[in-house]
């Protein structure tokens, strides 16, 4: 299987790329040789699930055990990732692990639910996002994306700022817009809410690694329901008037909201339930702005570092400043294949877990049911069975050529199979063109003197300390 595995592995980083730009390895943890003992595992997993993994992960397609309160595999082979995920999906259920983490307030939402209910949300969902619908949200991309370009405009000039804050702030406003159209009252509260929530209930509790019932209160998220009161009062607002367009007989409002609203199971003709549709405005916001964040920080960390991508990605937002977003994103290609580089090396999605619901099989190795099986996007975009070099900053990867020799299951950034993120296309659309339009007004530099450090926080991969980029004005009238 091994050999059959290799033989399909992608063409090593070419030598006309290294003559082009001095070859570079972003930072990462070195993999330790053995395992982690179970102290040392548990602490790794509160602390930095990175660090859990050893150098056998990112070497064999399979490995089992070495986890205290479970049977456990680690799933890296292409094939094998696609039975567990599409080909035998019936065989397994989303882990109690994730389920517990996730029901803290997300218990009606896509990313949570499964069985029945989450085949109907995805039918009803899955048009409000379809590649052909998502022309519709560059409005709200350009809208969100001008906003911080003016507010940068009035910084002093070489400002330092912490990228992802800022980023974050970008992407929930594109939510907003999305979602919300003009007709919320108070954004303000909805984006501390957002962000309170998430710096809560995105920390990974030691009840819910070692299984403690659902019923025991968690430390972690006392505060949940105290966060999310001025987030309730907004939604329901908001709902409220949608309704009473819904109901004057008039075209649906033009946003995602309205949309849900409007939407019915094209197999039931149901709609969603009011718990639904408010957890799902909740998913989409809680998974939107933390993954295009963390993308786009990524994203300008890694230009910061390449004088080569750098010069290429702003040549290409220059010639496409002023197109409107579904005419610019089409020729942002350099710009599209930086951004997919930065999500191979630090995917926003770090962990799929399933549970066996009965003894089978993954390849040729038995599983017996109650098996926790982990799929790692940062493992898999990081074998060294599946990518040559994979430690290198290297965008010609996605580029046409190159792109084909990257088999599926091998790149994952959003999650794979029918559970992919239902937003990742909106999420890399997003990111490709506000880092165009950002990088044609500013120049943007590393601030000095910081250790730049991958870190899993929240289930997303951040700059451990932050990121602070010098910020300064693009001088037009010389060319710059």
């Amino acid at each position: 299987m091994i050999a059959r595995w290799l033989a399909g592995s992608p063409a090593p980083v070419s030598a006309a790329y290294r003559l082009a730009m001095a070859v570079f390895r972003p930072p990462a943890p070195l993999p330790p040789e053995r395992p982690l003992g179970p102290i040392a595992l548990l602490m790794a997993l509160q602390k930095d699930a990175i660090g859990c993994w050893n150098q056998a992960h990112f070497e064999q397609p399979f490995v089992f055990g070495g986890f205290p309160f479970a049977k456990v595999v680690v799933v890296s082979e292409p094939a094998a990732i696609a039975q567990v995920l599409v080909d035998r999906q019936s065989d397994y259920c989303k882990s109690p692990l994730e389920r517990r983490i996730l029901s803290a307030r997300l218990r009606n939402g896509l990313v949570a639910v499964d069985g029945e209910q989450w085949i109907r949300l995805r039918r009803i969902l899955a048009p409000l996002f379809a590649r052909n619908t998502t022309a519709r949200f560059g409005p709200a991309l350009e809208s969100a994306t001008t906003a911080l370009i003016e507010r940068w405009q009035h910084l002093d000039a070489n400002k330092t700022v912490e990228i992802k804050t800022e980023m974050l702030r970008l992407a929930i406003d594109v939510l907003l817009h999305a979602i919300f159209g003009d007709g919320i009252s108070d954004p303000d509260a909805v984006r501390k809410a957002t962000t309170d929530y998430y710096s809560s209930c995105g920390r990974l509790d030691p009840f819910d690694v070692i299984g403690v019932p659902e019923f025991i209160p968690r430390l972690t998220r006392l505060h949940v329901h105290g966060i999310l009161r001025a987030f309730d009062e907004q939604l329901d607002i908001a709902i409220a008037q949608r309704r009473r367009s819904l109901s004057e007989k008039g075209p649906p409002p033009a946003d995602i909201l309205g949309a849900m609203l409007a939407a019915k199971d094209p197999d039931t003709g149901r709609s969603m339930s009011e718990a639904e549709v408010k957890d799902n405005v909740l998913t989409f916001i809680f998974g939107g702005q933390e993954t295009t964040s963390s993308a786009l920080t990524w994203t300008i960390y890694l230009v910061t570092q390449s004088t080569h991508w750098r010069e290429r990605v702003l040549t290409e937002a220059q010639q496409t400043e002023g197109l409107p977003a579904e005419d610019a994103l089409p020729k942002l290609i350099l710009t599209r294949a930086v951004v997919e580089e930065a999500l191979r090396l630090y995917p926003p999605i770090i962990g799929i877990t399933r549970t066996a619901l009965r003894q089978t099989k993954i390849a040729d190795h038995p599983i017996e049911k109650g098996t926790l099986v982990i799929i790692s996007p940062y493992v898999v975009h990081r074998h060294r069975l599946l990518w040559n070099e994979p430690e290198v900053f290297d965008p010609t990867r996605f580029l046409s050529g190159n792109a084909g020799s990257i088999r599926p299951y091998t790149y994952m950034p959003f999650g794979a199979g029918p559970r992919t993120c239902i937003g990742a296309g909106l999420a890399t659309q997003e990111a490709t063109l506000a880092l165009a339009r950002i990088l044609s007004h500013f120049e943007l530099n590393l601030v000095s003197g910081q250790t730049v450090w991958p870190a899993q926080k929240n289930f997303t991969l951040r700059p451990r300390d932050g990121l602070r980029i010098r910020i300064d004005r693009r001088d037009f009238s010389r060319g710059d």
